[in-house]
């Protein structure tokens, strides 16, 4: 049974164990879960993990096999609000025109416009007609069109499709403004390079099951130091010096990794130095090591299909 529920909550929207099936086909399954307002959450995921069907049932588009989607009861405002698949734009008209048939169509006020041009950045385009702007115009006046009535979430689905890399840049400090307003923003992206620097949490997607939900840094994991002696068999000895003064690493092939999370990597550097140096041991290289989101996610999508 499929339940959509209106609640008086903190979490503007909240999932509980939702699952959508395509005939025989399970596309998301028993996924628990709520975005957080005021920060961006990179929904991730393989090609087929269920990131668009899972938006698709928050919004309303497609209802689930089975589960219960709650939306918070606001009294200002819309719940949520999404930009999924190509915008819903009137090329041959105004970007001005296009916003007020969209205040018409969402409920809100036209004296709401000027607050989502000037959030999207678009106040010298109002005049202009939707079809001679760029790609990137296009998706700001689409994020704006969002953008009214003030949602409380705002979904965004592969945002960043076909944008150069300047206006992709543009589009994070929008994504990055909105969110520090209060909106609970959620950002489905294949690049996910793009999301690092933005996204402040991390929902990643596989086979239709949630298998992590947490801070982004988390999952990306904290900053190590790759550390190489002159002397390979030298390299014995640092590791257990080091070990003994309660910095851990592990010893490989290309040197020694120092993983130990002291939340500041350039003090732990400074030791590793003057352990060396106080040892009589030449260092080749002392290099700060930062995971990416790339990495991060390989390495949890192995160990899902392990």
């Amino acid at each position: 049974m499929y339940y959509l529920s209106v609640v008086d909550n903190e979490a503007p929207v909240v999932l509980t164990n939702v699952t959508k099936k395509f005939g025989s086909t399970t596309a998301v399954e028993s996924v628990s879960w709520a975005p957080r307002l005021g920060q961006v959450t990179a929904l991730v995921g393989l090609n087929g993990a269920g990131k668009s069907t899972l938006m698709r049932v928050i919004t309303g588009l497609i209802k689930p096999t089975q589960g219960e989607v709650s939306v918070a009861d606001t009294a200002n405002g819309r719940a949520l609000s999404a930009m999924i698949e190509a915008p819903a734009l009137y090329s041959g008209l105004s970007v001005q025109r296009n916003l007020l048939i969209h205040c018409t169509l969402t409920g809100a006020g036209p004296g709401d416009i000027p607050r989502v041009a000037e959030l999207a950045q678009i106040e010298n385009v109002l005049a202009k007609r939707v079809g001679t702007l760029s790609q990137g115009y296009r998706q700001r006046v689409a994020i704006a069109i969002a953008l009214l009535g003030s949602p409380r979430t705002l979904l965004l689905d592969e945002p960043t499709n076909a944008l150069d890399p300047q206006a992709i840049v543009q589009l994070r400090g929008l994504i990055r403004r909105v969110a520090d307003e209060g909106t609970a923003v959620v950002v489905s992206s294949h690049q996910l390079r793009e999301l690092e620097g933005t996204a402040d949490a991390l929902t990643l997607l596989h086979e239709g099951q949630i298998r992590y939900d947490g801070p982004f840094a988390s999952f990306v994991g904290p900053p190590s130091l790759r550390v190489r002696v002159v002397d390979k068999h030298a390299g014995h000895t640092l590791l257990e010096l080091l070990k003994a003064g309660g910095i851990h690493g592990e010893l490989d092939s290309e040197g020694i990794q120092v993983t130990q999370d002291t939340g500041d990597t350039d003090k732990t550097a400074y030791r590793v130095f003057a352990t060396a140096a106080d040892a009589g041991i030449g260092l080749v290289e002392l290099s700060h090591i930062t995971p990416t989101l790339e990495e991060a996610f390989r390495l949890a999508i192995a160990g899902a299909q392990s």
